[in-house]
């Protein structure tokens, strides 16, 4: 996977394929934004529309509101991002977490390769090192880090937020391979 600041900036070339709205098969057009230009990362999926319509609901899913914030999974994005040191969806998640409103503190730590602890408090910090050791290893996530979690979160949100480190992985390493340039916006914004 390509290291954090490999790419200086978003004029690097895509390793595959960004498939534009006008040049993707109708199938999967509706996918793309009326209002805006689509990211990187759905014009890379878009390479492969049978993937890109089955994995878009499910991402939709993963990624939106529910029982928790955006800002708490922002926290799983960032972090696992990091972790998997993705040089497109690290800078992308940094905005997309300030906007969720995370301080720019927590952006800054949850962004570094290193644990972020203290610059984290209550379920984030938690939240933060659960993701360390998901990534690392998902079967060494021991009792006492399990229970630790259970004291900000539900058993079906940890399914949830453990689901979304695993679909926030694979898109790390698609883009990883792909090599996506950053989105307009993400670099206006940086």
């Amino acid at each position: 996977m390509a290291l954090l600041n490999d790419r200086p900036d978003a004029l690097v070339a895509a390793r595959l394929p960004l498939v534009d709205r006008e040049q993707a098969p109708l199938t999967v057009r509706d996918l793309y934004p009326s209002d805006r230009d689509a990211s990187n990362i759905t014009k890379t999926l878009a390479g492969s529309p049978d993937t890109l319509g089955a994995l878009a609901p499910f991402l939709a899913q993963v990624m939106n509101p529910t029982t928790l914030d955006l800002a708490t999974k922002e926290v799983v994005v960032l972090r696992v991002s990091a972790v998997n040191r993705c040089a497109y969806c690290v800078p992308t998640h940094e905005l997309a977490a300030r906007r969720a409103g995370l301080s720019p503190r927590a952006v800054a730590a949850l962004a570094s390769p290193q644990p972020p602890a203290a610059a984290l408090e209550g379920a984030h910090r938690v939240l933060a090192r659960y993701c360390d050791q998901l990534v690392a290893d998902a079967g060494s996530v021991d009792d006492a880090l399990l229970a630790e979690l259970r004291g900000h979160f539900e058993d079906h949100e940890i399914v949830e937020l453990t689901v979304l480190a695993g679909a926030i992985t694979m898109l790390n390493y698609v883009a990883g391979v792909a090599a996506p340039p950053l989105d307009p916006w993400t670099v206006a914004e940086r």
